[in-house]
Order: C-alpha cells, then structure tokens, then sequence
C-alpha cells in the first residue's frame, strides 16, 4: 500500500489538472498514489489526466455529479494511503521537496495526526504578484489552547496546504464554504496534536471564478454554515464565538430574527449593531478626510 494518498477531486479544470499533476511527478518522495475524481460534464478533464502521464494514477468519472463536498469524499472513499492529501485543481507544489517535508513533519511526530504549511498564493491573470500565507504565533497559541479558535478563523488554511492521517472521517456533506475548518476541528477533537512550518510548500491558485469566491458572497450560506458549527461545536457557552456569529449576521446585513435561533439574545446582537455603525461612520469620514486634504493639496 503506498504511505500518502493524494486526493484530486476535479472539476472542468483541465489546465489546472494538468499544472498539479506536473507538480506531482516533480517530487522526491514517491512512495504515494494519486487518485482523480472527475465531475466535469465533458472529457476535458480526462485527456489532461491521461496527458500528464503520471505511473499508478487511478482516474474515476462519476457518472453523475456529485458536487464539490461529495466528490471530495469520493476520492477519499477510493484511497488506500494511511496519510491523506487533498489537492485542489487550482493548487499544486511549490517544490519538488513540499510532499517529502510534509510527511516528514509527521513522521517526526508520530503523536501528531494534522500536519499543515504556509502557502504561496498566487494570481492566476498575472495582475497581482504572489504573496505568502502562514499560520502566526498567536493563532498557533489559540489553536493549541482550544481547537475551537478555528471558528473565529481558518488559521490553518487551504485543504491543499494539509496533511493528515487516515481517520475515517468524511468531511460534512451539509457544508461548501466551512467544510474545511469543520473537518480541521473534527481531526483536532480528536487528536489536538498537531505540526506545522511557515515555509510555503503548496502554490494556492486565486481566481474570480474560484467556488471560495463565490461562496464568500453569499450572505444566507455564511451564516448557515456558520450556524451549523456554532451548533455541531457547542459554542454558544463562550461570548467570543458569539460576537464571532453576530458579526458574520452583520456582516451581510442580516436582522435579530437571523441569530434568534442561536440563542443570541436581543441586548446582545443590539450593541453589535451600534458599535458596527460607529466603527462604519469612523471609516468613512477617515476616507472623506483623505480625500479632502489631498483634493486641497
């Protein structure tokens, strides 16, 4: 059985696919398997897979759509490595050491079941140049005190820039935006020990198109998938993971009747309200007094 099982659920991405897979064949360590599941309505997908040449690739079409949550599964349901590694097709390695590195932050740490990197992120229309992405002391702190803190933030970040060991978990076919952070607790409830570098071993893909991007726009999935955690996790007995659900209510303009459901109470949601308005207020007449001294200038 090979050690690390490399997870590659695929949709209409042929150049990404085939990006990634070069990306795979680069690597030092070689002791892993790659499995592709495909949900595109066409083959484009598959003539890149077939393309790359990659020995011991296992390429699977559903033969209908699964969605984005689902064909993750899938590709977890058909791998046999005892380390997992999710790779989306926006994403692919920085080097050709990053695989090797990160299975060995786990083989140095045979207590540990969660291993995660920095990222590199990179503009895919060229306009913006690439910059890097890691995890800081104190989100480090937090998430060692309490696994919990990744409700206030995704401190670990993209599923490309992890690895972990094979647990049979599945991630929640109920999300599309938090299903990584929800997985991520999941594992830490289980195990809170973890290892990590700030080095960026995994080249993260930023588009427009990107279902992240799209997901991030939508008020009522927020706080849906918000709500769901903040439920799933028993949150509600800390008041930093309260006002962490309200401002996400706020954020997208959403009333008390939103957060009732929560057991938020009414005095609560109130003064987030007012203190929003007045930070709102502040912010703008700040950007109207740059404007006015540099129109007088």
């Amino acid at each position: 059985m090979p050690k690390v099982s490399i997870c590659i659920p695929a949709y209409k991405n042929p150049a990404g696919i085939a990006r990634l897979l070069s990306s795979v064949k680069e690597q030092t360590y070689s002791d892993y398997e790659v499995i592709v599941t495909d949900d595109s309505p066409d083959d484009s997908v598959e003539k890149a897979v077939w393309e790359a040449g990659l020995p011991g690739l296992r390429y699977q079409k559903n033969p209908a759509r699964l969605g984005a949550t689902q064909n993750w599964n899938e590709a977890v349901r058909l791998s046999r490595g005892s380390y997992m590694k999710m790779m989306h097709h926006d994403d692919w390695f920085a080097g050709p050491d990053s695989l090797e590195r990160l299975v060995k932050l786990l083989e140095d740490t045979p207590g540990a079941a969660l291993a995660f990197c920095g990222t590199r992120q990179v503009d895919l229309t060229g306009e913006k140049a690439p910059y890097d992405r890691h995890i800081t002391p104190r989100q480090l702190d937090l998430i060692r005190g309490d696994f919990r803190s990744l409700f206030l933030g995704n401190y670990i970040g993209a599923p490309s820039a992890v690895l972990y060991k094979r647990t049979g978990l599945e991630y929640a076919k109920e999300l599309t935006w938090l299903v990584d952070v929800e997985y991520y607790m999941r594992l830490l409830q289980q195990n809170p020990c973890f290892v990590s570098t700030t080095d960026p071993l995994i080249c993260i893909g930023v588009s427009e198109s990107q279902l992240t991007r799209q997901c991030s726009q939508d008020g009522d999935l927020n706080l849906y998938e918000y709500g769901f955690l903040y439920r799933e996790f028993q949150l509600s007995e800390k008041t930093g993971y309260q006002k962490k659900l309200i401002e996400v209510a706020l954020t997208y303009h959403k009333p008390y009747a939103a957060v009732k459901p929560y057991g938020i109470g009414y005095g609560a949601y109130t003064r987030a309200f007012w203190q929003k308005k007045g930070a709102d207020l502040l912010f703008l007449a700040g950007v109207a007094k740059r404007k006015l001294t540099g129109a007088k200038r």
